[in-house]
């Protein structure tokens, strides 16, 4: 379906602005990048300033997996509600896969999807700081936030300068980890990002999460690899 609309778009393009395309590339591309989103495309460590580090990127597993010893996992998530706002959720484990701490933020922006899960990177990440982790995985299912922090993308758009705000926090750890994985591997930061009553505010909690998370937390731990 993805790849029928793809052509389309590009037979659109030939017909009234009468482009040169490569639609064979084009229509690839765009199939593999939302089958990645889906499925979830492992992660990326950052390339550090001042240590040149880089790593390669690792085929993310079917079912949650625990992050490797040394490092705390901070999935993220965000829902848009048409003229409400946006919901984030923040979830942080070990390496046991136990919940650690977890965030439920509720905002009066009207944001795009993409910045709205940036916002919750940045909220996952300035926690992780406050609380001392050195080692931190953090992972989302939007692949273009993962692709931008990968990419260090810059520039003048409200996105973009809060990937800014990310990045600049990244040497406060020894090490951190951009990681996609599918949606339905993250369903405790879901589940967190769609609180129920909405409230506005942010609300954090240690150890125990709120009820709505739960049920995906137990499933996760059935899922754990």
């Amino acid at each position: 379906m993805v790849g029928c609309w793809a052509l389309w778009e590009q037979r659109n393009k030939v017909i009234f602005e009468t482009r040169e395309v490569d639609p064979s590339c084009v229509i690839v591309k765009r199939v593999r990048d939302v089958m990645e989103e889906i499925e979830g495309g492992g992660y990326v460590r950052h390339k550090r300033r001042d240590k040149g580090e880089v790593g390669d990127r690792v085929v993310a597993r079917k079912g949650c997996a625990a992050p490797p010893v040394g490092y705390v996992k901070i999935n993220v998530d965000a829902g848009v509600k048409e003229r409400a706002g946006v919901g984030l959720g923040v979830m942080c484990r070990d390496g046991k896969g136990h919940v650690m701490w977890g965030a439920s933020i509720v905002l009066e922006q009207l944001w795009e999807s993409h910045i709205a899960e940036a916002v919750a990177v940045l909220d996952g990440v300035n926690e992780a700081r406050r609380r001392g982790h050195e080692k931190i995985i953090v992972e989302s299912d939007c692949l273009q936030v993962v692709e931008a922090l990968r990419k260090s993308l810059t520039g003048r758009s409200i996105f973009a300068l809060v990937l800014e705000d990310i990045l600049s926090l990244c040497n406060s750890f020894s090490s951190i980890i951009w990681s996609h994985t599918s949606r339905i591997n993250n369903g405790v930061a879901h589940a967190l990002a769609h609180p129920f009553p909405r409230v506005v505010g942010r609300f954090l909690w240690s150890e125990a999460l709120p009820l709505i998370a739960n049920d995906a937390v137990v499933s996760d731990l059935s899922l754990m690899q």
